[in-house]
């Protein structure tokens, strides 16, 4: 019977030994692990050839990243984005991203470390990750999976990784109630299970806590208004009158202060001025008594016909090839040949949903005016890819949130890309 090698039984006793730290991978030497995220194992490292540092992910199996994924990504051009510099494969199969160095530590390690944040610092950080949301959500691209280890607090500002690594199809409402979620997480020190408390979350203010349930239960409309939300509330909290009720009235009695002394100059001046406003009315009155009394005055005559309200507003239906203008709530509408007629209903009647047809109608004249400027050596592929990937979204039955939030994206595309 031939021995086989000794092979000790695996136990809890055991160091796990990470065969990856301190090997070379794609070109760069990997130190020590940073922590294990949702979707994968984060690693500093090191580029063997330039010495620059650098975050190493290696994905879990199944995950996976392409170059149209890491230029959609590197293309948000935000601060708050962390860049992906390359990716590839590791031996046993695996997938990596080469991220810019993440010096700081994840949202789930702050919370475990430091425990509850206070209300100030948490809006602080919220509203920061809500400006990171807004710049995505202008290249529509959701993150679909934002969670603890997805977000790094770094010196000053947030840190976001794993765009576009969500199985699910991202869209911006998850990524709204997941940033209420994670707000929940910072006031309370804990993971949200599953809902918040029913009532008021204790030690939280009402404003704070209002906003964190608005956007859990998506009563937010967008990252640009969570954004503006938090930063009202940020201003709430700098001032602790504005949120903590008036002190009540003491019962002892109080005794009035003593009135203020005036000077002998205030006094001479304050006689001055009446015995001047008592000459006015004298030489008034006597010039009233002496005038021809005054021609009556015709009331103007009502009008024949009271004025016609202003017609509401009916929902657009656009002609074929007629040329849209995409508004800022996600609305289709025709440009005006001439300045808009001054309409002011008290209330206007919401506009329809804009129907898939004519999304994709205008997605068609938005390509072809980008390829009328086009210039040799223009690099327009994010574009396009940005295009495309609305289009995909309005194939099947899109609901009607569905299409107003590619309306809102196509809208953020034109001023983008399209020279006026």
């Amino acid at each position: 019977m031939a021995s086989t090698p000794y092979q000790p039984i695996p136990d809890k006793t055991q160091p796990h030994v990470d065969r990856l730290v301190g090997a070379r991978v794609g070109g760069l030497e990997v130190g020590e692990r940073v922590v294990e995220g949702r979707f994968g194992t984060l690693y500093q490292a090191r580029q063997a050839t330039t010495g620059r540092e650098v975050t190493l992910e290696v994905l879990r199996a199944g995950l996976g990243g392409n170059d149209a994924e890491v230029r959609a990504v590197n293309a948000i051009k935000c601060a708050g984005v962390a860049d992906v510099l390359d990716f590839g494969v590791v031996p046993d199969g695996r997938r990596f991203r080469v991220l810019e160095r993440l010096d700081g530590e994840s949202l789930e390690q702050r919370v475990l470390r430091g425990g509850p944040m206070t209300a100030t610092e948490a809006a602080a950080r919220l509203g920061q990750l809500a400006e990171v949301l807004q710049a995505a959500h202008a290249w529509a691209l959701p993150h679909g999976s934002l969670g603890p280890s997805t977000v790094f607090f770094l010196e000053g500002g947030v840190k976001v990784i794993d765009f576009g690594l969500a199985k699910a199809r991202a869209t911006v409402e998850a990524d709204l109630h997941a940033l209420g979620a994670l707000g929940f997480m910072l006031v309370s020190g804990q993971e949200l299970a599953e809902r918040p408390p029913a009532s008021r979350t204790p030690g939280v203010p009402e404003p704070l806590d209002r906003l964190l349930r608005d956007l859990f239960e998506n009563r937010v409309a967008d990252a640009t208004a969570a954004r503006r939300a938090f930063a009202r509330v940020s201003t709430l909290l700098e001032k602790p009158a504005a949120v903590t009720s008036p002190p009540e009235p003491s019962s002892s009695p109080v005794e009035p202060a003593p009135a203020p002394r005036r000077s002998r100059a205030l006094v001479l001046v304050l006689a001055g001025v009446a015995v001047a406003g008592a000459l006015a009315v004298t030489v008034g009155w006597w010039s009233s008594s002496t005038s021809l009394p005054p021609e009556p005055v015709t009331p103007p005559t009502p009008p024949t016909q009271p004025p016609q309200a202003a017609p509401l507003e009916a929902p657009l239906q656009p002609d074929e090839g007629e040329e849209l203008e995409l508004d800022e709530a996600g609305a289709l509408e025709p440009e005006p040949a001439g300045p808009r007629p001054s309409t002011a209903p008290a209330h206007r009647r919401s506009r329809a949903a804009p129907t898939a047809g004519a999304l994709m109608q205008e997605i068609g004249r938005l390509e072809s005016g980008l390829r009328r400027q086009m210039r040799p050596g223009d690099d327009y592929d994010q574009a396009f890819y940005v295009l495309n990937k609305q289009r995909l979204r309005l194939t099947g039955a899109p609901s009607e949130k569905d299409r107003r939030d590619v309306a809102a994206q196509l809208a953020a595309w034109r001023h983008s890309y399209l020279r006026r």
